[in-house]
């Protein structure tokens, strides 16, 4: 069977094809979920925020800039979406007693972790935006520049977020 081109499928998704649209979804939903995963860390919000992407995309396809890959698009949207989710929920368990209590019976004990958990449970205590750049850097092979992209923030931003999310990591691991 013959892949169609990307670009095809954009053109006929502006045109309100749904089923190119459906095949665009088909070959970033994973990576977008994974990505989302990576930044909230809970499967049912990395869900929501999935679907949530690619219906804004839907809607808003005729704002893509095609200098930019559609993957990094899609990846600003998500991002963003993420980000917000983060905050909004921090505004609402915000004040209460028990939510030191709360993170800390959620995770586990590091001799029960394998070196990948143990990695993926030290980049959720990252800042949000520093578990952005590593899930873009690193989990979605983009480059610095792609990531600044992205994330809609300067270069030698991403540059110090990343340097920051290391260093962190590093500290974490020794």
């Amino acid at each position: 069977m013959q892949t169609v081109d990307e670009a095809e499928l954009l053109a006929r998704t502006k045109q309100a094809d749904h089923i190119a649209y459906a095949e665009l979804v088909n070959r970033y939903k994973n990576a977008v979920y994974h990505h989302c995963f990576a930044i909230v860390r809970d499967e049912d919000a990395a869900e929501d925020i999935t679907q949530d992407t690619f219906i804004t995309a839907y809607y808003k396809i005729h704002t893509y800039n095609p200098t930019y890959k559609l993957a990094t698009w899609l990846f600003k949207i998500a991002t963003n979406k993420a980000l917000n989710h983060i905050k909004y929920n921090a505004r609402q368990v915000a004040g209460e007693d028990d939510l030191i209590d709360a993170v800390a019976s959620d995770r586990p004990t590091p001799h029960k972790l394998s070196e990948q958990n143990e990695l993926h449970e030290i980049v959720e205590r990252l800042k949000p935006q520093h578990r952005a750049v590593v899930s873009l850097y690193y989990w979605q092979g983009m480059s610095y520049q792609e990531v600044a992209d992205t994330m809609g923030a300067p270069l030698g931003s991403v540059k110090v977020w990343m340097a920051r999310a290391k260093a962190q990591l590093r500290k974490e691991l020794s």
